[in-house]
């Protein structure tokens, strides 16, 4: 049998290898995009990228963002806690960061052990705005990244975000220069694993023009950018992880000066303990400070008046939960809140009820051997076909459920307040919403034979 020499079979063999290493190069060329980088040099970098680590390794996480200071900026926003705060989400958004500082994260095991349902991708602005790329190179760069994370997490979702709009006019070098970069995305999206979805003309008006209401500094988005932009991908986090908790139910603290001054007075007086009786609202139980029915009904009570005004039941929740029912044994808590959830558009009548419930359930845990008489929302609108009208109604009707007829007791004084074809008199709520003298004194005499019996204190 004739001998095949090797050498040319070892020779073509190397070359097919080579030939092959070569066209994949070539799919993505080797150029500072997309070679993973690190700023471990810079201490806040540092310390975030460890904070994230160890919250990767806790584990249970569903939703994963990636990105750079748009991304990042997500972090401690109510907009956040809003869509995001019932999700299992890691935010590895770092601010100035650049493609290849997403890839050496990922290289380094910044997802190592998770199972994300779902990647939210918005990276390659700054590859462009610190001019160490050009567009084609950042597209090549977003590229890899997917490329990682398909490699790392075959089961996950990924919802590819084109580079958000920068430079107030359309004809600006670097709103051209991102939109080269969309231009190019859609490429990389198969519309199933990997989908790509551009939001840039909810953030410009109809000439192309920024308003700096949605991105102050025509590059990062505001509080009203933020909302647009959960509102926009709300239904690919609906589908691929499942709804959100609702904002009714989310602690939030209030950042006014007023509501932080009132909150701290609040806390000294609880933590007095001289409370035998509370009050947890809004602005219409904030107004029996200073009105004389008070005085007449509550002048010789141990009275703590924890309504606040503008307040939603996450507002109340987080005072509850920040030392505003500590200190103290009431024997009975009054409340009435959920008016401000609806009025300021912020929860639905079914939301609003879940933030009530919530609000009752943070009373009994920290207040177990309090009386709690939960009212229905005052009525509001001057007519019974008002919008607010009907939302509140909607609320009262499922509220009966949150009382056990034991520690919680639900009592509705509508009708107290309404005339007798369902209308608001001006002579008992002025602005068809707060009551006014007349008001608090129908309100005070219905609640009387309750406070009497449980609080076992007299009028004077």
């Amino acid at each position: 049998m004739r001998k095949i020499p090797l050498t040319p079979i070892i020779s073509a063999v190397f070359f097919v290898l080579l030939t092959s290493c070569f066209a994949k190069a070539a799919e993505i060329p080797q150029h500072v995009a997309t070679t993973p980088d690190h700023r471990l040099n810079e201490d806040w970098w540092q310390k975030r990228y460890d904070e994230k680590l160890a919250q990767a390794k806790a584990g249970d996480i569903d939703v994963i963002f990636l990105g750079d200071s748009i991304t990042h900026f997500w972090d401690g926003r109510r907009e956040f806690q809003k869509y995001y705060g019932d999700r299992k989400v890691l935010n590895i958004g770092f601010s100035g960061d650049r493609t290849e500082h997403v890839l050496w994260r990922l290289d380094e095991g910044s997802t190592a052990g998770l199972s994300p349902k779902m990647f939210m991708i918005m990276i390659g602005t700054n590859n462009i705005g610190h001019g160490s790329s050009t567009p084609a190179q950042t597209v090549d760069g977003i590229r890899a990244i997917l490329g990682r994370i398909k490699e790392k997490h075959p089961d996950a979702k990924i919802l590819l975000l084109a580079v958000f709009p920068r430079d107030e006019k359309p004809d600006g070098r670097l709103r051209l220069q991102v939109n080269e970069i969309n231009a190019a995305l859609p490429a990389l999206a198969d519309g199933e694993n990997v989908v790509f979805l551009d939001l840039s003309e909810k953030f410009l008006q109809p000439d192309g023009v920024m308003s700096k209401e949605i991105m102050p500094d025509f590059l990062h988005p505001g509080d009203a950018g933020y909302e647009i932009w959960a509102e926009a991908v709300e239904p690919f986090f609906a589908k691929w992880v499942g709804k959100p908790k609702h904002t009714a139910t989310i602690l939030e603290e209030k950042t006014d000066e007023w509501w932080q001054n009132r909150h701290k007075e609040k806390v000294a007086q609880a933590k007095t303990g001289d409370v035998e009786l509370v009050f947890l609202g809004d602005s219409i139980t904030h107004g029996w400070e200073g009105n004389p029915v008070f005085k007449k009904y509550y002048g010789d009570r141990k009275v703590l008046n924890l309504g606040n005004g503008w307040e939603r039941t996450e507002h109340a929740l987080w005072r509850l939960d920040h030392g505003a029912a500590d200190g103290y044994s009431a024997k009975v808590i009054m409340v009435m809140i959920g008016t401000n959830n609806i009025g300021h558009g912020t929860a639905t009548p079914a939301q609003t009820a879940d933030g009530i419930r919530a609000v009752v359930a943070k009373l009994r845990e920290k207040q177990p051997a309090a009386k709690i008489l939960l009212l229905a929302v005052f009525p509001r609108g001057e007519t019974p076909d008002d919008p607010m009208r009907l939302a509140v109604n909607e609320i009262n009707e499922s509220l009966p459920t949150a009382a056990d007829g034991e520690n919680v007791f639900f009592m509705n004084l509508a009708e107290k307040f309404l005339e007798p074809d369902g209308t608001i008199s001006k002579d008992i709520m002025p602005d068809f919403l707060h009551p006014n003298e007349k008001g608090y004194e129908i309100w005070a005499e219905a609640v009387e034979p309750f406070l009497l019996r449980w609080a076992q204190v007299a009028t004077e």
